[in-house]
Order: C-alpha cells, then sequence, then structure tokens
C-alpha cells in the first residue's frame, strides 16, 4: 500500500469515503486489497471484439443499462441472478474473486460494467480486440444525490459519514469516488462519434425508452422484433425492474442497500439549497458550455 495511500477527506467528525487513486481515479479503498494488483489487472486487461462494456459516472443509470443490455442479449429474459454476477464490475475483478465471476474466462460476448474514464478504460489495437462501448451520462445534480444517499447507505464499507452538504463540497471538488464528474463525462462525450461508442443521457431514456432501447439494440447489431423491443422496454421501467428487486441487491435483505432508488428526474431539488444549485451551475455545468452536451435538469 505505500504507493497507493488511502485518501480520505475529513472536517471534524465528518469523514467521506476512503480511495485509492488508481489511474488518476478515486476508486473505493475497499475494492482490493493491493491497489497495485487491480492497476496490474485493469492495464493487462485483453478486449475481444465482442465485448460490451456498460460505462458511467456512478449513479448514472449504469444498473439500468446494464439490465437493458443483457435482456437484448438474452431475449427478454427476466433472470433474478444479481445483476453485478450477469454483468461483472471491472474493478471489482480483483476483490473476493471466489465470490465473483472470472470476467477473464467468461463466455463470448462478455458483458462488463465500469467506471473507467476514456483514459483509463481496457481498449483494442485491431480489429480482433477492439470492442464496443455504451456510455450513460446523467445531469449532476440528481447524480450528486443518488451518489450520496447510495453511499451513505454503505458507510460502514465506505468511510462516508457527513451530512449532504459535506458532500456535496466535496463531489464539486472531484474529491468523491471516481474523483471529476465533469472531466469523465466529457472524456466520453469527445469520442461519442467512435464507431465503436454509444453515447447516451438518462433524461433522454427517461423520456422515450422505447426508442433508446431500439437505439441500442442497433448499435449492438441485434435487431429485434417489435414486439421483443416493447416487452425489453416495459421490463426495463423503474416499476419494470422493481418486480424483480432481488436482481439488484448488494445484500440479502430488501431493507439493505440496493441499486435502485426512486429512478427520477429532477429529485436533486429536494436536497438543493439554492446557493448548492447556482454552485453546481458555476462549477461544473459551466465547463460543457461550447461542447454541445446540456442536460434536463
Amino acid at each position: 500500500m505505500a504507493n497507493f495511500p488511502i485518501l480520505q477527506e475529513i472536517e471534524g467528525e465528518w469523514t467521506s469515503s476512503k480511495t485509492v487513486e488508481i489511474m488518476g481515479l478515486r476508486i473505493p479503498a475497499y475494492f482490493t486489497d493491493d491497489p497495485q494488483v487491480l492497476l496490474d489487472y485493469i492495464v493487462n486487461f485483453k478486449t475481444k471484439s465482442d465485448d460490451v462494456f456498460i460505462v458511467s459516472y456512478p449513479k448514472s443509470g449504469t444498473t439500468w443499462l446494464q439490465e437493458i443490455v443483457w435482456q437484448i442479449y438474452h431475449n427478454g429474459e427476466v433472470n433474478s441472478k444479481r445483476i453485478e454476477d450477469r454483468v461483472p464490475f471491472l474493478e471489482e475483478a480483483t476483490k473476493s474473486k471466489e465470490l465473483r465471476p472470472d470476467i477473464v474466462s467468461l463466455p463470448s460476448p462478455r458483458l462488463i460494467k465500469t467506471h473507467l474514464s476514456y483514459e483509463a478504460i481496457p481498449k483494442g489495437t485491431n480489429e480482433e480486440t477492439t470492442c464496443k462501448y455504451i456510455y450513460i451520462a446523467r445531469n449532476p445534480k440528481d447524480v450528486a444525490v443518488s451518489n450520496y444517499k447510495f453511499h451513505t447507505s454503505l458507510s460502514k464499507d465506505t468511510g462516508l459519514n457527513a451530512p449532504w452538504e459535506f458532500y456535496a463540497n466535496l463531489f464539486v471538488q472531484g474529491k468523491t469516488l471516481w474523483s471529476h464528474w465533469d472531466k469523465h463525462v466529457l472524456g466520453w462525450w469527445k469520442h461519442r462519434d467512435d464507431a465503436n461508442v454509444l453515447f447516451l443521457k438518462y433524461e433522454d431514456l427517461k423520456k422515450d425508452l422505447l426508442k433508446h432501447v431500439r437505439v441500442i439494440s442497433e448499435f449492438l447489431n441485434k435487431p429485434l422484433s417489435d414486439e421483443l423491443l416493447s416487452r425489453i422496454t416495459e421490463q426495463c421501467t423503474f416499476n419494470g425492474m422493481m418486480k424483480n428487486l432481488k436482481s439488484y441487491l448488494l445484500s440479502e435483505t430488501e431493507d439493505g442497500p440496493k441499486f435502485l432508488r426512486k429512478g427520477e428526474v429532477g429529485d436533486w431539488k429536494n436536497f438543493f439549497t439554492p446557493e448548492q444549485s447556482e454552485r453546481f451551475d458555476k462549477e461544473l455545468l459551466a465547463k460543457l458550455d461550447g461542447t454541445g452536451l446540456e442536460f434536463e435538469m
């Protein structure tokens, strides 16, 4: 651990999540006993042409997109097996390996979740190794609230023990898990026109899910019948996914942490003060000016 010091912001009795910096990103310290092993795993990961990486800054619709992609590849099957066993998390690959699928040996096509930046994600170098990436982005105010609610439910593991205002301040500074929201999103936005990258926005999927399930299936070269498109769309609404809640739990009980919370656009208004909202506008959203990337709030 000498080369990977634990990073944690402290203010009086308040503490942020414990992290280690790997490839420029603050990754949860509890993800691995040896950050060098995780770093080596990511750097040396060999991609295949039919790999599909489901990518996001955390709490931007990752689980939603994982389920949509899974169902596209499995003809609308609703599977109660944990989503992260069906679509494993790259950054957790070296944590408790006996409890997690071995991504390297998974049969093709491999569906893989990750929160890595464009710069850090494994990439191919030829036709046999150049894979596909589906990135989903969400407005930063809802992202911040969803992250805060999720990680406070995991506080025993993460070390986060602080009120909302403490977390919101760190989020703007990029001192939360996976670092700067704006750098992460814009890094992928710059590659939105790459043939092997599909860039989606959470808010767009909320407005017209059927259209975007079709867009995703076409990007994956998996044409679906109208009946199957409609069925997957219905099963992947928030209410549809809640019927299979055990697939999105982190523990054995429905009262414990889960990947699904509200699935709304604009829930941030129930948490932000006017001053916090203005700060996010000036210090995060303003960085999107001139890029063409905009979010519905």
